[in-house]
């Protein structure tokens, strides 16, 4: 099976990255300060976006990868792609919901694609949700008795295979520290991508990071792992989940 590593993109070499990212965080500061409402994630210098709303809800759900009537109340978050994390040539659209009960918070993705092909046994990575943990000191470090490792990114990433049957999904941090599967369900049919997904709001893990605060927004961007030719990888902006009571 492939590497599951978030980063791994395949994009230009790292001295063209540096003098991309020194070209684009200043524009961006420069549309933060003529645009008024937009704001501008600090670290990576990217607009944020929409927040995602998770919806509160009563009953537990199957994560089969089917659209069950209670997704109707989770607000769709219409996610614009683009190529690179700090390139502007749109890269289509994905949607994003979610909903949360007392004990798990619910992802639901879906893009169109076209057919991913017949090769059952080739798996690769398909999309991942990277996650900056708010606060890394609280989830490892000195908590953990790791001598100062302190994970700052988790990480969602669904591995499919070449048939579009989606292989699992698994939460991760980088650096390791954390890496599990998670519930999760859905393919591809009918040109679309599918997945749906769960966590614990409180994990049971000191490197990962809870999502059990409801006066607290998580920050995330999603990618695409494409595999174009001569392309990056298809990246959001940064938005937020936002748990609703």
């Amino acid at each position: 099976m492939s590497g599951h590593s978030p980063d791994r993109g395949r994009g230009p070499t790292s001295s063209v990255a540096i003098l991309l990212l020194c070209v684009a965080v200043p524009l961006v500061a420069w549309l933060a300060a003529t645009q008024p409402g937009l704001r501008i994630d600090p670290e990576l210098g990217v607009p944020i976006g929409e927040p995602l709303r998770s919806a509160a809800i009563q009953a537990a759900l199957v994560m089969d990868g089917r659209v069950e009537t209670a997704w109707a109340q989770a607000p769709i978050l219409a996610v614009p792609l683009h190529y690179g994390l700090h390139g502007d040539e749109p890269a289509g659209m994905l949607e994003l919901r979610s909903l949360h009960d007392a004990e798990r918070v619910y992802f639901l993705a879906r893009w169109a694609a076209p057919s991913p092909g017949d090769e059952p046994d080739v798996w690769r990575n398909l999309a991942t949700v990277h996650w900056r943990l708010v606060d890394p000191g609280l989830v490892s470090g000195e908590s953990t008795g790791s001598q100062g490792l302190a994970c700052t990114v988790g990480c969602h990433t669904a591995t499919a295979s070449g048939a579009g049957q989606l292989v699992g999904i698994r939460s991760e941090t980088i650096p390791p520290g954390l890496n599990e599967d998670l519930a999760a369900g859905g393919g591809w049919a009918a040109g679309e991508w599918l997945l749906e997904w769960s966590r614990p709001r409180v994990s049971a893990s000191p490197y990962d990071q809870n999502l059990d605060d409801l006066d607290q927004r998580y920050p995330f961007f999603v990618k695409l792992f494409l595999g174009l030719p001569g392309r990056p990888d298809a990246v959001s902006d940064v938005h937020e989940l936002s748990l609703e009571p």
